[in-house]
Parts: C-alpha cells; structure tokens; sequence
C-alpha cells in the first residue's frame, strides 16, 4: 500500500514577472482555487474587466476545484504555471 502523503510541494512560476517563484507544501486535498488565490496575492495582481488569471498544470487549464493531490499523482511536488488569459468583452 503507497503511504499517505502529508505535503505536497507547490510550486507557482509566473513568466512576465520578475518576482521569484511562489512555493508552499499544501496537504493533498487543497484544491487549485487555493493555490491560485496564494499566488495571485504572492505576485501582487489581481482579476479585473480586462484580465483573468488561471493556474495550468502540464500546459492545460486546471479547474479551481481539483485537487492538487489528484495532479500530483504518486509524487510529491506539483509544478503550475500562472497564466494571464484576456478577458472576452
């Protein structure tokens, strides 16, 4: 039987900004919206009428209810990129 995880290392890169990375160690069940929510206060920025932000994981939009145990899979560290998606008007 795989042993239970406590932690999961997290891990947020945010390319057009020149602050380093948000990282924090998350139990399994945090969903994606926490984390987002962490790294959007980490790097300072914030939705508005012309901008939205996302986390993706592996290229692909994640859905604010994962959890960050289910992308993690057998590993112990999950890897996010923050993306700043424009808003449709």
């Amino acid at each position: 039987m795989a042993e239970k995880r406590e932690h999961i290392h997290v891990r947020v890169g945010f390319p057009i900004s020149p602050k380093g990375p948000y990282e924090a160690e998350d139990v399994p069940e945090t969903t994606v919206s926490v984390v987002l929510a962490a790294a959007m206060n980490h790097f300072k920025v914030q939705d508005d009428s012309q901008f939205t932000y996302v986390l993706a994981f592996d290229g692909q939009e994640q859905s604010g209810d994962t959890t960050i145990g289910s992308l993690a899979g057998d590993s112990d560290r999950v890897e996010f990129t923050l993306v700043k998606k424009i808003t449709q008007g």
